[in-house]
């Protein structure tokens, strides 16, 4: 997850740990714990933790993690590694929890390090029922039969903009429930040139974000051949061709403007992109002195695609099958997915992986900036089914991110990318398969 350094909301938190630190408390008994069947030593143990694909700063880690887990379990340390994962397994390093999300699963099965969660799950008498279904079904997913991590926290899309723009140029705001045309629109408007600055109306990032809602593999599963040169993503691109087509917008070797155009020098007047990541980096630019006039609403569909989230992206804990402490990590995520943590979490700045709509109501409750925001347009749409994953899904995603630079830059046709783009995936694939 990204960064949080909001420095009032943390120096809050850290009084009010700091106070629960300093209380008398005896550590829970050797045996079965209170909360679950676990039966779990009270040894001191180390646990080595390391964050995947996901950010976590290191504010973040001690006042969420490291603290919480001292005033529940005493006997339990995490040990934040750096470094490679590959590198850290061939070393003898391995972690014993890893913090990553449902769509970058396979690299970690291709080290073969998740291990089948079902029946800690079981003695630890974790309520799933109580979690977000699509994001459990969405883990499920990556290994059909298994439980290979739990997911600790969602995330989601949203369309940011910025209101000093649009005021600027006299636009009406965009709102809830738009198209994707009516935002191209707004884009025309916005995509000039004053007093020397180029301001850009919209960037939409990548075409896998738009697909996003349909949950359209990457990968055939049955022929294991790419899903490139498609109708959907025919779709797709010829928005993105209307895009570059505007006046201004290209401009040399440049045809993408976010996040920084719009978190820090404030060209961009709209960005569509997962709610986790863009409200951190809004958040920390807040904190360096950098602050903008901004909210959000409902990120635009296709017309045949009104009403659908982004597929279920969520953050998980994998214990891994070396992991000589697979108990004592299940107590960890179970600190973790607590519904007095989810509330903490929810407060600063994470989705709740829990369906309780109290806890949703409190997102970014410990960031005064955020008071006033339109965040009923995080939850109003529900997640769309997370496609089965495949090896290659990563391979593919980034051919397919590719093709905008062929379009912008290079000047080909939507034919001719999709034509190319599906080679060049089938042949990694085919090159993985080998492997």
């Amino acid at each position: 997850m990204t960064k949080r350094v909001k420095k009032t909301a943390w120096g809050l938190l850290a009084a009010v740990l700091l106070l629960a630190g300093c209380s008398s408390g005896k550590p829970a008994d050797s045996g079965k714990t209170e909360e679950s069947g676990l039966k779990v030593s009270t040894d001191p143990v180390t646990l080595k933790f390391y964050v995947n694909v996901t950010r976590l700063s290191d504010l973040e880690f001690q006042n969420l993690y490291v603290e919480p887990l001292k005033k529940k379990y005493p006997y339990i340390t995490l040990q934040k590694l750096e470094g490679k994962l590959e590198e850290l397994v061939a070393a003898g390093e391995t972690p014993d929890l890893i913090m990553s999300d449902n769509d970058w699963h396979m690299p970690l099965k291709q080290l073969d390090l998740p291990a089948d969660l079902t029946d800690l799950v079981k003695q630890a008498k974790l309520d799933l029922s109580q979690f977000q279904p699509e994001a459990v079904q969405a883990v499920r997913n990556l290994s059909p039969g298994k439980l290979e991590g739990i997911p600790f926290d969602l995330n989601t899309g949203a369309l940011f903009y910025n209101k000093d723009i649009f005021d600027k140029f006299g636009v009406p705001y965009p709102k809830n429930d738009m198209l994707w045309s009516d935002i191209l629109e707004l884009s025309k408007r916005l995509t000039r040139v004053d007093n020397g600055t180029q301001y850009i109306g919209w960037d939409p990032r990548f075409p896998d974000h738009l697909v996003s809602p349909y949950s359209q593999e990457f990968v055939d599963p049955k022929t294991n051949k790419a899903l490139v040169d498609i109708p959907l993503y025919r779709k797709v691109l010829d928005l993105f061709q209307q895009v570059y087509a505007q006046p201004g917008y290209v401009s040399g070797k440049t045809y993408t403007y976010g996040p920084d155009g719009f978190t820090t020098k404030h060209i961009l007047a709209m960005q569509a992109d997962w709610v986790g990541k863009l409200v951190s980096d809004i958040l920390a630019q807040e904190d360096a002195g950098n602050v903008m006039n901004w909210d959000m609403a409902t990120e635009p569909r296709f017309e045949d695609a009104v009403g659908k989230g982004r597929h279920a992206l969520a953050d998980i804990l994998v214990i891994t099958k070396p992991s000589k402490y697979k108990e004592q990590a299940m107590q960890v995520i179970q600190m973790i997915t607590s519904r007095e943590q989810q509330i903490e979490m929810t407060k600063n700045g994470r989705l709740t992986i829990l369906t309780d709509k109290s806890i949703m109501s409190q997102f970014g409750a410990n960031f005064p900036s955020l008071k006033g925001k339109n965040i009923e347009a995080i939850y109003k749409y529900p997640p769309s089914k997370t496609p089965i994953p495949n090896i290659a899904d990563k391979e593919v995603q980034t051919i397919i991110r590719n093709m905008r630079k062929e379009m912008a830059i290079n000047k080909k046709d939507i034919n001719t990318v999709l034509r190319e783009g599906q080679e060049q995936a089938d042949k990694k694939i085919a090159e993985m398969m080998a492997q």
